[in-house]
């Protein structure tokens, strides 16, 4: 091969790959040529059995192949019913076998479902949709039974039926299934619980209570709670006056110094410290008193169910009298009211032992000594601030004759003090004066009256006596 020949296959190779690259460059393709015939179509669609129509011509039903068609643009239809129709276009070339998988929507309808009350659940073939009010779009076509079920209502079912996109409107009046309650308590603010669970606080109404048997209960703290069972019918209302009874309370008395006396709303509770019980709700009077201190008064309001405390610091407003009598058995009087009576020291009638009588300082007080056949005393006392004033009294026995003794030489008018055995007398011719007259000297015995002339001192001193003794 000489070598100019090889130089010409060179520049032909050249070319050639000059006009590949500007065919390229232009973007034109490079068809193979493809065989001469008629081609075909092979349908189907989702779901199967729709209706295939080519250019408007049924050829029957999904899935199909279509033979024999000539090259060129053809129109392919899906019909099912309950979907909508299926419109595609498409060109096919000489002897091409085309594949088409064709997909139908469902033709929905418009469903507008409400209730009153809203918020009821709507069940379709068992399934919840949701809450009035609902807008459903994507129902088939088709006949439904809507459920509507709700916490407070009866359940009902009603029917719709979906035609086309023309909308339905469903709505459904529910029956409640509750009942009502009305309560109030006394007092107010007690709370309500139904079964256990917080409904309320009275007075109040409870407007959806559910039907059937429920407890009740009414309570508030410090009161003993009202309960009751109740069997609730739907619809229907109900009323509870609940009179609610204040739990006791209780209330300590403390006093410095101990040992006060303690009297609460009129009534002797006992003496400091104390603690009463069973106490009712309300306001109370405590009153402390004490010997020699100032009596003081406290009011109180006691809440239900509680335990209460009050103190007393006591404070001394008086003296004392420290007073012993001659003889014994004395009354003693204060102001016009018998305090005691002094009594015998060591067996003996002639003098007492002393008594302690606290006065309150600051006034004056009558003081009064008292004893039949004695002329009775009056003073007028004051004392200080924790003064002590110490008197010993003695009183005078009112004389009175009541015997007459004869003897050979003389007439005695005596009192007598007692009569011996042996006959002999023993009695007091003045006050203080004693004597004895013998059995053997005595005529006669004969009594003085108290009207006697020698008694004429006696019967003032006992007249003045008796206007004196406080009654």
């Amino acid at each position: 091969m000489t070598e100019s020949f090889i130089q010409m296959k060179r520049s032909a190779a050249l070319v050639l790959m000059s006009v590949l690259a500007a065919l390229s460059l232009s973007g034109c393709d490079l068809e193979m040529p493809k065989a001469k015939g008629k081609g075909s179509l092979a349908i189907k669609s989702t779901p199967e059995r729709a209706e295939v129509l080519v250019n408007g011509a049924s050829q029957g039903f999904a899935p199909l192949t279509i033979p024999g068609l000539a090259s060129g643009d053809y129109i392919v239809e899906l019909r099912k019913e309950g979907y909508d129709r299926v419109y595609k276009s498409v060109s096919l070339l000489e002897g091409q076998v085309m594949d088409l998988d064709l997909q139908m929507k469902e033709v929905t309808g418009l469903l507008l479902v409400e209730s009153n009350p809203a918020g009821a659940d709507v069940v379709i073939e068992g399934v919840s949709k949701g809450n009035t009010p609902l807008l459903l779009t994507e129902l088939p076509l088709g006949k439904y039974k809507l459920e509507f079920r709700s916490a407070n209502q009866l359940p009902r079912t009603m029917s719709a039926e979906l035609v086309g996109r023309i909308p339905v409107h469903v709505f459904s009046e529910l029956i409640s299934n509750t009942a009502q309650l009305t309560v109030t308590s006394e007092p107010d603010g007690a709370e309500v619980r139904i079964d256990g669970i917080l409904a309320g606080t009275a007075p109040c109404t409870i407007e959806e209570v559910r039907a059937g048997e429920s407890d009740v209960k009414v309570s508030k703290r410090g009161y003993q709670p009202y309960q009751m069972r109740i069997d609730f019918e739907a619809t229907k209302p109900y009323k509870i006056n609940a009179q609610l009874e204040a739990l006791p309370s209780g209330l300590t008395v403390i006093t410095t110094p101990e040992g006060a006396r303690i009297v609460i709303d009129n009534k002797e509770a006992g003496e400091s410290p104390l603690t009463v019980s069973n106490l009712k709700e309300g306001t109370h009077e405590i009153v402390a008193s004490f010997d020699g201190y100032a009596t003081k008064t406290k009011t109180i309001y006691l809440e239900p169910d509680i335990n209460d405390s009050v103190e007393f610091n006591m404070v001394k407003d008086s003296g004392t009298l420290v007073i012993d009598t001659e003889p014994a058995n004395v009354q003693i009087f204060v102001n016009g009211k018998l305090l005691t009576t002094t009594q015998p020291k060591g067996g003996s009638d002639s003098i007492s032992q002393p008594i302690r009588i606290t006065l309150k300082s600051g006034i004056d007080h009558n003081i009064q000594l008292v004893r039949e056949g004695f002329v009775s005393q009056r003073t007028v006392l004051q004392t200080e601030i924790d003064q002590v004033v110490a008197r010993h009294e003695v009183l005078t026995r009112i004389f009175v004759y009541d015997t007459k003794i004869i003897t050979d030489d003389e007439i005695i008018k005596c009192r007598v003090e007692y009569k011996l055995p042996n006959g002999n007398i023993y009695y007091e011719r003045y006050p203080g004066v004693f004597d004895t007259a013998k059995a053997a000297d005595i005529r006669d015995v004969q009594p003085i009256s108290l009207d006697d002339k020698s008694n004429r001192e006696a019967r003032r001193l006992i007249e003045m006596n008796s206007g004196a003794v406080p009654e």
